[in-house]
Parts: structure tokens; C-alpha cells; sequence
């Protein structure tokens, strides 16, 4: 049984180890809410542990808006949300940049930026299609729907393994006239011929069924899943459920010290204001009381979700243990430091 004592919300579940072995696995996320000027205020308990991937219409055709937080393990670090590009106040802009950035104390650990213009079509010209000057940019959701991707041109079998609901894959020349381009690029890689391809842009989650997640979901053995047994045929990755793109994940260990950067991705801030938020450090404590044994999980945080609409974000820890070690009478306590009496 979980006995939550901490202001944080938490939940207990079994799951396949990235060992195969079948653990009891406790996730605990914690809330924050940031200002202007950066400052980081508690949110208590928090929004609810997500249990399982929401989509804003057809999971073939929309964007994901939640992602599954209740999985056994994650590699590394990563760091994923629902951002929208803001273009600056009182002005006509038309092609903005915008940036997500992470850091430890010692050395930054990713810095992203993408490109966002206002929407441009192609049209004919002497030398073969070109692009239209952008329009004025208004806000862009980030959810992949304005990136490169999405279905080909009459034939909307053959889509974009990475991104099935962009724009401009697979573009003949012959057909592009009158087409819109991604409005969400690299910008260091831009689209310059309709038949060019781009890498897929956006700060958002890659839905379970996508590219490159996909092809990392093992072989199901359906004699064993069936027994209840390990239900794959091979081991699982060691990244099997992360869900950010490959260049918002890293391999290091959460520490004190950590922060996130945006540029021009929430409302209220100036363009080209870069605005640095400290990530709070506060390790849950976790134990498995049984009737003569106790046990301390080890939790690790390996996830950063970003709202910066809402100017929030959650900090996701998880930890397992042995299923041999949790009884029908166990109790697994959940913790903060404050209310332990404990030091960490």
C-alpha cells in the first residue's frame, strides 16, 4: 500500500525492468510554476501523475498533449513540453527565433534553437518553384503540426515516419505551386526545394507510434505474454520509453544546480529575452516498510516537463524494487526531506 506523506504526487506500480526482471516501480512528480524574473514557486501536490498518452483529436492526425509518465525506466535525462513561439509585442515580425537550453553548473548540456516564419507557399519562377516572402508571424504551437512531415501528395499512405501530421513531405516539384511550407525549422537547416527533405523541428514529446520511437519497441512473444510472463523476445533498449527528441536527452545525472532557458516562448516575455530558471533539488525518500525489514529506494529524476505557456513545469523521479521484496503487506512510504526527519 502507498502512504504518500510528502506535498508531491506519487504512485506505485509493477513493471518490466530493463533487466526483464518484473519490479515494483514508485514515481513521484513535483510541480513548479516560474515567473518573469525566474523565480520557482511550489505548486502542491500538483498536477496528477499521467498515466496514460492524450492526444488533442485522432492520435493519426493530432498533436500528443500528455504523455505517459508511468513507465518502469528512462535513460539519462530528458526534457520535453507544450511550447508555443511568441513573435515580439506591438511589432510585425515575420521570421523569429526561439530557444530551449539546459545546463549543469559545470558546462550546458543541450541548447536548441528553431526557426519560425509566417506562413509561405510556394510559387512558380523562372528558376522552379520558390517560396513566398513570409507572412506576419502569429503565435506557433510547437506540436509538430507546422515542422517537415506530414503525407504525400496524393498518396497519404506513404507519410513521414517522424512527423505524419507536417508539412511538405515528399513534394514533387509539379505540385508544389500553391503548397505550404514548415513554418517550424532548424535554423541552421531550412527547406530550399519542395523535393528537399528537413529534419523534423519542435520541442514536444514523439508520440509511442512515431520514428524514432517506433522501431525500438522489442518483438512481443505472445506464448509468454499470455503466461504473464516477460512479454518480449529480446531485452528492451535502455531507452525504450524516452520520449523527447535524441538532441533534448542526455546521458548525465541530475544534480543541484541544474537549470532551463527559454527564449521567446511564453508570453510575457521580451523578444530575445533569454530567461534562466533554476531547477529545485529535492530528492523524495522512499521506503518499503515490511513487518522485520525496511528498504530505501534509490530515486533518480530522469525527466523535465515544460509548460511554458502556463510558465510551469514537473520534475518526474522513479525508483523500483525487487517484486520478491514487496509482500501484500508491505507499505512503501513517500517522502520529502521536511517531513522525514531525515537527512537524504
Amino acid at each position: 500500500m502507498l502512504h504518500n506523506l510528502s506535498p508531491w504526487q506519487a504512485s506505485t506500480f509493477s513493471g518490466w525492468l530493463e533487466d526483464s526482471t518484473e519490479g515494483q516501480v514508485v514515481v513521484v512528480k513535483q510541480s513548479f510554476e516560474f515567473d518573469e524574473q525566474g523565480n520557482v514557486t511550489a505548486i502542491e501536490p500538483g498536477p496528477e501523475i499521467v498515466i496514460a498518452d492524450d492526444y488533442q483529436g485522432d492520435p493519426n492526425s493530432a498533436p500528443i498533449c500528455e504523455v505517459n509518465e508511468q513507465v518502469a525506466f528512462k535513460y539519462g535525462f530528458e526534457v520535453y513540453g507544450n511550447c508555443t513561439a511568441y513573435p515580439p509585442k506591438g511589432k510585425d515580425a515575420r521570421v523569429i527565433e526561439v530557444e530551449l537550453g539546459l545546463d549543469s553548473p559545470s558546462q550546458p548540456l543541450f541548447k536548441k534553437r528553431l526557426r519560425v516564419t509566417g506562413a509561405r507557399y510556394w510559387r512558380r519562377s523562372l528558376l522552379g518553384p520558390v517560396a513566398t516572402d513570409p507572412d506576419i508571424i502569429t503565435p506557433v504551437a510547437l506540436n509538430y503540426m507546422q515542422a517537415f512531415g506530414g503525407k504525400e501528395l496524393n498518396n497519404e499512405s506513404n507519410a513521414c515516419l517522424e512527423n505524419p501530421i507536417g508539412r511538405g513531405f515528399k513534394l514533387k516539384n509539379k505540385h508544389a505551386v500553391g503548397q505550404q511550407l514548415p513554418s517550424v525549422e532548424y535554423a541552421n537547416s531550412l527547406l530550399r526545394k519542395p523535393s528537399h527533405s528537413t529534419p523534423v523541428a519542435s520541442f514536444s514529446a514523439i508520440p509511442s507510434h512515431w520514428s524514432p520511437r517506433v522501431e525500438r519497441l522489442p518483438e512481443i512473444d505472445e506464448t509468454a505474454l499470455m503466461a504473464g510472463d516477460y512479454p518480449f523476445k529480446t531485452t528492451q533498449p535502455k531507452d525504450l520509453y524516452n520520449t523527447a527528441p535524441i538532441d533534448q536527452q542526455v546521458a548525465a545525472e541530475f544534480g543541484k544546480g541544474w537549470a532551463f532557458q527559454l527564449t521567446g516562448l511564453y508570453p510575457l516575455q521580451q523578444y530575445g529575452q533569454q530567461q534562466r530558471i533554476e531547477l529545485p533539488y529535492q530528492k523524495p525518500i522512499v521506503e518499503v516498510v515490511n513487518t522485520l525489514a525496511r528498504e530505501r529506494l534509490t530515486m533518480r529524476c530522469d525527466t523535465l516537463v515544460i509548460d511554458s505557456d502556463a510558465q510551469c513545469f514537473s520534475l518526474l523521479w522513479r525508483g523500483h524494487i525487487s517484486l520478491e521484496k514487496v509482500g501484500a503487506n508491505s507499505q512503501i512510504l513517500v517522502a520529502s526531506e521536511q517531513n522525514s526527519g531525515k537527512e537524504n
